[in-house]
Formats: structure tokens, sequence, C-alpha cells
């Protein structure tokens, strides 16, 4: 017998533990990825996602055009309904009281611009009598930047009561939404009074508000 043959039967074994070591790592993977899918499937959300659930109740707006006379004023608005990013009940409807809504993105640069000049405004005793203020946190994307918003609203101070949008932009629609920050002014039976897209200035959105009342 020759040296190499003597030596085969202690190599075989050698190859033979060492094709083992793949499939106990096969093996992990699978249990790993069986634990991934269980987390995936008990959210009720998608991972890292902020949406919530919107109820519209009646018709919704026409789509604004830019350039164009708009064909929502006068209309009556939807009423909306959600929560806020603590969970708590926030509906928007006519209730006697005139009312101007901001749709927010956390990507938009406009918005995030926008969201500390009206929370300075507020927070120096800005605001016009009987008018109320709501907001509309929507087309919410965690690939995107100044995610989440949650915590972006939160650490700007934002004060105005919030709806969470769903993952389908459904309140966005509703109002026949405009580029962000997209405005909404209704009187005080729902009517759309006027609508904006883009930034206002404090003096502009001041004066919109009184035009609700």
């Amino acid at each position: 017998m020759t040296t190499a043959q003597r030596r085969r039967p202690g190599s075989g074994a050698a190859q033979r533990q060492q094709r083992k070591i793949p499939w106990l790592a096969i093996a992990f993977g699978a249990v790993a990825v069986a634990l991934v899918a269980a987390v995936l499937l008990s959210s009720d959300e998608p991972i890292g996602s902020e949406f919530g659930e919107v109820t519209v109740t009646g018709q919704s707006l026409p789509p604004m055009q830019d350039g164009a006379a708009d064909p929502a004023i006068g209309v009556t608005a939807p009423s909306l309904a959600g929560t806020d990013f603590d969970g708590d009940a926030v509906a928007i409807t006519a209730g006697g009281t005139p009312k101007g809504i901001v749709f927010l993105a956390h990507w938009c640069q406009h918005c995030r611009a926008e969201v500390p000049r009206v929370q300075a405004w507020l927070d120096s005793g800005g605001g016009v009598d009987g008018v109320e203020l709501y907001s509309v946190s929507t087309s919410m994307n965690s690939a995107q930047p100044n995610y989440p918003a949650s915590a972006w609203l939160e650490n700007e101070g934002w004060t105005v009561p919030l709806i969470r949008d769903d993952q389908d932009s459904t309140a966005m629609a509703a109002f026949g939404g405009g580029a962000f920050p997209y405005w909404v002014f209704l009187d005080a039976d729902g009517n759309v009074v006027r609508r904006s897209s883009g930034q206002l200035e404090i003096s502009t959105l001041e004066a919109y508000l009184t035009e609700t009342k």
C-alpha cells in the first residue's frame, strides 16, 4: 500500500466533515428567515411605515389644476376620520367652524420650511379667531429623506391636530391633492373657499384663513 493510499481514509473523513458545515449554515439560515417572516406577518403595517387608517365620508373634490379656475370652489369637502401618531382619534368635519387643512410630506423641502414657520407663528399667539387648523401627514416613504414624519413633526413641536394618511394617500386624493404643502380652506359649512399649493407667507396664510369666516 502506498503512502497516498494510507492517507485516503483520513482525507475522506475530513471531506465528509467539511460537507456537513454548509448544511448547518443553511439550516440556521432557514430558521432566521422563518423568524423574519413571522415578524413581518405579525405586523399590521409595512416595516418602517407610519401609515394610518382613514375614513372618507362624502364626495371627493376634483383635482386641483394649476393656472386655472379652481373647480372645487363652493364644493362641499368630504369629512376625514383617522388617528394621529399617538393613536388618538382625530376627525375633520364641517361642524359649523371654518378650517384650514394642510397636507404635509416629510420629504418635501417646502413642507420642512413651512412647518417651523407656521408653528412659530402659533407659538407667538398667531392664528385667526374662530378658524381651526388641521394637518394630514401623507405620502410617507421610508426611502425618502427626513423620515419618519412623526419624529420630524415632534422635533418641530408641531401642535396642529393631525391625521395619518394611509398607504394609498386616500385623504390626499379625496381633497384633490396638489403640490406640497397643500392647503385647503373651508367655510363653516365645509365648503371650499380656496385651495393653495406651495409655501405660504404667514401674512398670506392669515388672509386665506380670514376668508373662510
